[in-house]
């Protein structure tokens, strides 16, 4: 709450606090996240996420990221995560077998984490604060992401 409470501050800077509703609005439009059911508001194990925008440089365009090594009393959501081993394939050994063929395809995923749904069970996990519609007038409300998170475990 303290965190989102300093994000209301930083609401002055008007195209700042424009492009993190609008960031906010596309992950609920997009099923990315959602509001958490009524009456489930106290109910099993639950984390909440703080969240800030970072600008890229360059893009000039605003991230929204949620901190899930952010701690509260001693724990974060990262340290409790089971992480599992590193699949990722060494830049040396991607190059070298890059010369093997006669053909090359590159891809690139828009919002790759974001294609990864987070099961029902897990998802109280994934909590979050955010003013309906964008209006710090109303109070917050909580709300839940449907998928996994960059910067998680």
């Amino acid at each position: 709450y303290q965190r989102l409470q300093s994000l209301k501050k930083k609401s002055r800077d008007g195209e700042y606090f424009k492009e993190y509703t609008q960031f906010m609005a596309s992950l609920l439009s997009k099923g990315h996240a959602e509001e958490v059911p009524q009456g489930t508001e106290r109910e099993g194990k639950i984390w909440y996420l703080p969240h800030h925008g970072v600008m890229h440089p360059q893009k000039k365009k605003l991230r929204v990221v949620f901190d899930c090594s952010a701690t509260f009393q001693g724990f974060s959501l990262n340290g409790c995560l089971l992480q599992g081993p590193n699949l990722t394939s060494s830049i040396f050994g991607v190059l070298t077998r890059f010369r093997q063929g006669k053909t090359c395809f590159t891809s690139d995923i828009e919002a790759m984490f974001y294609q990864v749904r987070v099961p029902e069970q897990d998802r109280d996990l994934l909590r979050f604060l955010w003013w309906p519609d964008g209006n710090l007038d109303k109070a917050p409300k909580h709300f839940r992401m449907t998928v996994h998170l960059f910067g998680a475990s």
